[in-house]
C-alpha cells in the first residue's frame, strides 16, 4: 500500500507461524453516537481547547499527543511513559496488550533483564524480537506499585506482510515511537505475564482509562487515568465478558466480543453482526468483509461517495460517507482484510471519548 508506515497493526490472540497474530490498523471519517450522520465530520477549524475536569483523588490527565505519520499522513496517538528511570514516548495502543520498548530507550533503574526469550508479529509484518524484563513503570508521575513485566526490544524485523507493507520505521531511537503500550483489556501476548501495565498503578488509578483526542484535527489529546462517577458521566457502556484471569489474578475481559452491526452502500452487507475491536493502534477502519457475509471486494478501499455504518445497539451509531480524496485516518475504510474480528480504530477515537473500564470489563462511549 506504498508507504511502509501507512498501516499499523496489533497484537491479536490468533495463531501466526512464530506467535500471534496481531492486528492494529487503519481510519477515520464521520461519526455520531446515538444520532445519525450528517455530513462529512469537522470542518477544518482548529478543534476545542480539552479541559480537564477539576482535579479528583485517584485520577489524573495526561496530555496525549497526536502524531501525524507517514507520506499518507495517517495519525496515531502517542503516550509518555517512564520506564526504569527514563522518559519515552511509545504508540498508545488499545489493541494490544503490554509494555514493549526498543533496549535503548529504556532506563537501568531497577531493570532486570532476563533470558527469556520474546517474540511478537503484527498483521502488517511488522515484528518485535527480544527478551522479557522486569521494571519500574511510571504515567503521568505515577509510579507503578512494583515492576511490571515488559518486552525490551532488541531487534525490529519486517517479514512476511499479512495485510500491508511493513511498519518497522515507526519505532526506535530517534523515529515517532520508541515502542508500544499495549492497553488491552484481554490476553493480547504469547507471553502471558505480559499485560496492561496500567493494571499495576496503584489505587483508583488502575480502575480504568479514558482517551479524548480533541477530534481530528487536533495535536494533542487528554489520556486519563482512574475513572469515577463524575469523569465518566455521558458515556455509555457496554459489558465485555469475562474469559478467565492472568496469572496474579487480574481479570481477562473479552474485548472484541461485542457484536456490532455493519452496512455498506450498493453491496450485499446490511446490518451484518460481527465482532468488533476498538483499536486506537490502527490509524484507520479495517474490514474483514468475508466475515460480514461478501465476496472479496475488487479493491482494498471503500470508494469516494460509498456510505458506511456501523450501530452498537445502545451505544453508537457511526456513519461515514467517504470523501474525494479519500483522508487517512478520517474516512478511509480497509474492506480486504485478514484480521478475525472488525477494526475500528483511529476514525472512532477522533469522534467520541472512549473510557476502557478495568475493573468492571466495559468500555464507553460519550459523542463530544
Amino acid at each position: 500500500m506504498g508507504d511502509p508506515m501507512q498501516v499499523r497493526s496489533s497484537p491479536k490472540d490468533e495463531p501466526r507461524s512464530g506467535g500471534i497474530l496481531p492486528a492494529l490498523m487503519v481510519m477515520l471519517a464521520l461519526l455520531l453516537l446515538g444520532v445519525g450522520c450528517a455530513g462529512q465530520g469537522e470542518s477544518a477549524a482548529s478543534p476545542p481547547v480539552l479541559t480537564p475536569l477539576p482535579p479528583q483523588a485517584g485520577t489524573e490527565s495526561i496530555p496525549m499527543p497526536v502524531r501525524t505519520l507517514g507520506n499518507s499522513r495517517f495519525k496515531l496517538l502517542g503516550l509518555n511513559v517512564g520506564v526504569a528511570g527514563a522518559g519515552a514516548e511509545l504508540l498508545l495502543d488499545t489493541g494490544s496488550a503490554g509494555l514493549r520498548i526498543v533496549s535503548a530507550a529504556a532506563g537501568r533503574f531497577g531493570l532486570e533483564r532476563t533470558g527469556i526469550p520474546s517474540t511478537v508479529t503484527f498483521a502488517d509484518g511488522t515484528q518485535f524480537v527480544g527478551v522479557l524484563a522486569r521494571a519500574p513503570f511510571s504515567i503521568g508521575g505515577i509510579p507503578s506499585r512494583e515492576p511490571v513485566t515488559i518486552q525490551l526490544i532488541d531487534r525490529i524485523a519486517c517479514v512476511d506482510a499479512l495485510v500491508a507493507n511493513c511498519s518497522d520505521n515507526l519505532f526506535g531511537v530517534g523515529r515517532p515511537f520508541a515502542g508500544i503500550l499495549g492497553t488491552s483489556l484481554d490476553e493480547r501476548s504469547p507471553d502471558r505475564e505480559l499485560f496492561s501495565p496500567l493494571t499495576r498503578l496503584p489505587g483508583n488509578f488502575r480502575s480504568g482509562y479514558m482517551i479524548q483526542t480533541g477530534g481530528f484535527n487536533s495535536t494533542q489529546g487528554l489520556f486519563t487515568v482512574g475513572l469515577t462517577d463524575n469523569n465518566t458521566a455521558g458515556f455509555n457502556f457496554r459489558q465485555f465478558p469475562q474469559v478467565g484471569s492472568f496469572p496474579d489474578g487480574t481479570p481477562i475481559w473479552r474485548d472484541e466480543a461485542l457484536q456490532v452491526a455493519y452496512s455498506i452502500s450498493n453491496t450485499s452487507i446490511q446490518n451484518a453482526l460481527s465482532p468488533t475491536q476498538f483499536d486506537s493502534g490502527s490509524s484507520d477502519i479495517f474490514l474483514n468483509v468475508r466475515l460480514l457475509g461478501a465476496a472479496p471486494f475488487s479493491t482494498s478501499t471503500l470508494p469516494p461517495g460509498a456510505e458506511w455504518r456501523a450501530v452498537l445497539e445502545g451505544a453508537f451509531d457511526y456513519r461515514i460517507r467517504v470523501g474525494f480524496p479519500i483522508t487517512p485516518s478520517r474516512d478511509r475504510i480497509f474492506v480486504s482484510g485478514n484480521q478475525g474480528v472488525q477494526l475500528l480504530g483511529m476514525p472512532l477515537f477522533f469522534n467520541v471519548d472512549v473510557a476502557f473500564d478495568v475493573e468492571r470489563g466495559r468500555v464507553g462511549f460519550r459523542v463530544r
